[in-house]
């Protein structure tokens, strides 16, 4: 997820595992890039790909929702932010 750290776009192609559920967060929840779809042969075409570049690069709302999460990833890590809180947290509560 370092891509959405970075407030990039993505297309996504899950091939295996959890790679299914981060496209459903990036695509569905966090609105930050698109499914590439398979053809009725279970094929993505080179122009399905080149179409959904063509979106996420072009279409502005990708860009200005990935940088509004990448800085609150950020925000999130940095000293102070909910995700650090919880990691000193954690260290506590294993210190203890």
């Amino acid at each position: 997820m370092e891509g959405v750290s970075n407030g990039m776009p993505f297309l996504c192609w899950p091939y295996f595992a959890d790679q299914f559920l981060n496209e459903t967060y990036i695509c569905d929840v966090w609105k930050v890039g698109l499914k590439l779809d398979k053809d009725r042969c279970g094929i993505i075409t080179g122009e399905e790909i080149k179409n959904k570049v063509e979106n996420v690069v072009g279409d502005q709302k990708f860009k200005v929702r990935a940088l509004e999460l990448g800085r609150l990833a950020i925000q999130n890590v940095e000293e102070g932010g909910c995700s650090s809180r919880n990691f000193k947290n954690f260290v506590e509560c294993m210190l203890a």
